[in-house]
């Protein structure tokens, strides 16, 4: 094999392995968003990027009442969502969801913002 032919050799296989990999990851995008694991996984991150930075606004603008709010004010940064459940009814924009904190079983409402995003809307205590 000469030189020219070794390059073109490369350059397909470069080729060949691009296009596989954009195939596959066309494929696991739209399953990611659509499984019904996208969901507990946003709810996850924004609760826990929440109690994390401490964001007390955004606490307060998803409590249901003074209660859960102080619950939320009061908990360390290293605290964070465990045992999320998959998905347990809602309506047309709302799915609802439980997961725990500190032990506590917290209610979340997630708000369909648009056809791919979802966002904690509510907080609520709730019993198990």
């Amino acid at each position: 094999m000469n030189n020219n032919h070794k390059l073109t050799y490369i350059v397909l296989v470069l080729i060949i392995l691009l296009g596989s990999y954009i195939i596959l990851l066309g494929s696991y995008i739209p399953y990611l968003f659509y499984s019904g694991s996208y969901i507990p996984y946003e709810l996850d991150y924004q609760i826990n990027t929440m109690i994390k930075n401490h964001d007390t606004k955004q606490m307060r603008a998803v409590s249901s009442d003074k209660r859960i709010y102080s619950f939320l004010v009061h908990l360390n940064k290293k605290d964070s969502c465990k045992n999320t459940s998959d998905y347990q009814g809602g309506s047309k924009n709302i799915d609802w969801y439980s997961t725990e904190i500190k032990g506590k079983a917290i209610g979340v409402d997630m708000k369909k913002e648009n056809s791919i995003y979802w966002k904690v809307d509510k907080l609520y205590f709730t019993k198990r």
